[in-house]
């Protein structure tokens, strides 16, 4: 069954639809508007919630995620949204099948998706992303002959994780048109939207974990998560100096990994944990460079790596990453599908708006109808 239409929309996707990210540890969202000068931002926010009400991405408390999400947006008179499922929770897989005209395509996944991953066909839902032909092809400048199969990326959920997800919305007095998985969002807002045809590094640096995403030309390709984040920092923090959680955070946001002995407490303290999200970059593109599944790639090699969430901002992070991997890391601008700056500055701080990647991504989705 398709994850985009488990809660299928009916002719409402013409009217207004926020975007809503569930994390561990808050709710972000956003929501786009068409403009005669062009999309601008509408509704939008973040509100943290306590631990243990979501974990890993399972909603633990449905009574009290509801209870937030419609003090939310009660108030504002929400209605339809677009949802992220977590990473977390995914599979992802590639298949390569016979051509097929896409009403076959579709059952021919679902017969193929059990030996791919590791759920029974009745308690998966699905979505797949159907790789062009102009994502394929040529090494070296010369034409390939054309693939006689076709290609397929496909995501996956366990259907009691979804059912989960629809319940709580709609306790909370809301309609949820579209579920898609968090990365598709973060690719569609950090990546342009004519895709990046070589492999390109998502990485979504958050509060309670980190995320590795890998896109080859609009589709995601590889996804894994790891708890070792921007609470990991605040925690190094606490234990090696003697701070409390709220010091730490301040500290971690104004000194992060300045170098020299004014800093070198915190650097030092900082250090071992921003290292061990380095190597885990590092462990990806490796496997990535030299153990890629088949995909037709001109340039099978990873270009660049992209920086988003909200720890991504940390002092010397960028630089540190840079200078260990000797690839080029900046930071996202999730902006970039929306409008120039030269048009419109949206309401939120650049800083802050790494942190909204997922919500703009699905922002995009729903104000194009996709």
């Amino acid at each position: 069954m398709f994850l985009a239409r488990f809660f299928p929309p009916p002719n409402y996707l013409d009217m207004p639809m926020v975007a809503v990210d569930i994390s561990d540890r808050s709710i972000k969202y956003a929501e786009l508007i068409r403009t005669r000068r062009g999309l601008r931002l509408g509704r939008f926010g973040s509100k943290k919630i306590e631990a243990n009400i979501v974990e890993a991405g399972e909603i633990k408390k449905p009574a009290d995620l509801s209870s937030i999400l419609a003090s939310i947006f009660k108030p504002q008179g929400a209605d339809y949204v677009i949802a992220s499922l977590p990473e977390e929770r995914a599979y992802v897989a590639t298949l390569q099948l016979p051509h097929l005209d896409p009403a076959a395509l579709a059952g021919a996944i679902e017969l193929e998706l059990p030996e791919h991953i590791p759920l029974p066909r009745a308690e998966a839902l699905f979505d797949y992303h159907r790789i062009p032909v102009e994502d394929r092809i040529a090494r070296d400048g010369i034409m390939a002959d054309a693939p006689t199969h076709t290609d397929v990326v496909v995501y996956a959920f366990p259907r009691v994780l979804a059912e989960t997800y629809v319940r709580a919305f709609l306790d909370a007095g809301l309609r949820p048109a579209i579920f898609e998985m968090e990365t598709q969002a973060l690719a569609r807002s950090l990546l342009p939207a004519t895709g990046s045809f070589a492999p390109v590094m998502i990485v979504d640096f958050g509060k309670t974990r980190t995320t590795f995403v890998i896109v080859v030309g609009s589709a995601v390709r590889f996804a894994s998560t790891v708890s070792v984040a921007g609470e990991s920092l605040e925690g190094a923090l606490v234990k090696a100096l003697d701070m409390t959680a709220t010091e730490a955070e301040k500290t971690k946001k104004e000194k992060g990994m300045i170098k020299g002995k004014k800093n070198e407490a915190v650097f030092n303290a900082l250090l071992p944990i921003v290292s061990a999200v380095t190597d885990e970059i590092e462990r990806h593109l490796l496997f990535w460079n030299t153990h890629a599944e088949h995909a037709h790639q001109a340039h099978p090699q990873i270009s660049k790596i992209i920086l988003s969430g909200g720890d991504a901002n940390l002092i010397g992070f960028k630089e540190y990453v840079a200078q260990k991997l000797r690839l080029p890391v900046v930071l996202g601008n999730v902006w970039m599908n929306v409008s120039a700056f030269d048009d419109y500055v949206p309401e939120i701080p650049f800083a802050d708006s790494l942190g909204f990647a997922a919500s703009v991504g699905m922002a995009l989705r729903a104000v194009k109808g996709e």
